[in-house]
């Protein structure tokens, strides 16, 4: 036992607090049983971990006890090789505003500007849709679900918690699910840039003057440009601009601290799903769309023993529209 620290004893008592407090009770507290003779009590699911701190020394001793118990210790502080970074949603977090909807709420939404079209994900398997002369319009919810599979030879072969990572994995699928259909080909985003009133500009580079001809069409609607949208391939453009590119601010933060965030105020988003010969300017979230979430990501595993593996299921209940393509403008490298 010594070769645990303090902080990574800690760390595997609280998941299996974590992993206990999940467990749906009825409302009449926690039993986490933590091997022999261990019995922790919670007077609600929703108890902080810090209540158990005075037993979490007897909680990993009863673990360390059991059959097995260093190989399982070990096992789940074991970290994870991966050869790519995970993905990061873009969508929901820089581009749209979240909004919660009720169990058995509408989600319309009351449109009060002289551009009146608005384009939104349609139900699944259909293409985006676009609605024109729409002074109200209703977001339909339709469900975004991703399989991860995992084998039963896989779960003691594995060095690391296999169950853990695969719901990982299930969130970034979604992730990405959610960004192909916000920021992708023939996403919300794209179809805004091609219907609204704003003119592609041409580019063979990105380059401070196209980025002001679009953004300046963003300004020409009395909006605030928020952030650029483009595909990581598009980013090397941005590491060979020169001081003719850079203003002296965004050239001091080159110089000092080694990244550009921003450039002349706007956010730079940088993703694989976005189109790689189109660059977006977009406006402020709360300027231009909704993510209308009537179901948050819930995963579930059901064993399927015929092809003797584990499915772990992760789905979500959304809508995704653009209210505003005034506030997107495209420049187009194709």
């Amino acid at each position: 036992m010594q070769s645990f620290n303090r902080r990574q004893r800690d760390t595997f008592v609280d998941s299996l607090i974590a992993q206990s407090s999940q467990v749906d009770d009825g409302g009449q507290g926690l039993n986490i049983q933590a091997g022999a003779g261990v019995d922790v009590q919670a007077t609600s699911p929703s108890a902080p971990i810090g209540a158990f701190a005075d037993q979490k020394e007897r909680i990993f001793s009863a673990e360390f006890n059991r059959p097995n118990g260093l190989q399982r210790i070990a096992f789940a502080m074991h970290p994870t090789l991966k050869n790519r970074l995970d993905y990061h949603a873009i969508g929901r977090n820089n581009i749209l505003v979240v909004d919660e909807i009720n169990t058995g709420d509408v989600p319309f939404y009351d449109v009060d500007l002289p551009e009146n079209t608005s384009v939104f994900l349609a139900g699944r398997g259909e293409p985006t849709r676009v609605q024109a002369g729409s002074k109200r319009f209703q977001l339909p919810t339709s469900s975004l679900s991703r399989i991860q599979q995992v084998s039963y030879e896989e779960i003691p072969i594995r060095r690391f918690p296999i169950f853990d990572r695969a719901k990982e994995r299930v969130a970034i699928s979604i992730a990405i699910g959610e960004d192909d259909a916000i920021l992708g080909v023939g996403g919300v985003v794209d179809i805004a840039s091609q219907v609204g009133p704003n003119t592609p500009v041409v580019g063979t580079t990105l380059n401070r003057l196209v980025i002001a001809d679009a953004g300046g069409q963003i300004l020409d609607r009395q909006l605030q440009v928020g952030a650029i949208l483009m595909h990581t391939s598009k980013y090397k453009d941005v590491w060979k601009w020169s001081q003719n590119e850079l203003d002296q601010v965004s050239l001091n933060k080159l110089i000092a601290p080694g990244y550009i965030g921003t450039y002349l105020g706007a956010r730079l988003l940088i993703s694989t799903r976005v189109p790689r010969d189109k660059v977006f300017i977009i406006t402020t979230p709360d300027k231009l769309g909704r993510l209308s979430e009537r179901k948050a990501v819930e995963v579930k595993i059901f064993d399927n023993v015929p092809n003797q593996a584990y499915d772990i299921l992760g789905w979500e209940l959304i809508g995704l529209g653009i209210y505003n393509p005034a506030g997107v403008s495209v420049i187009d490298f194709s």
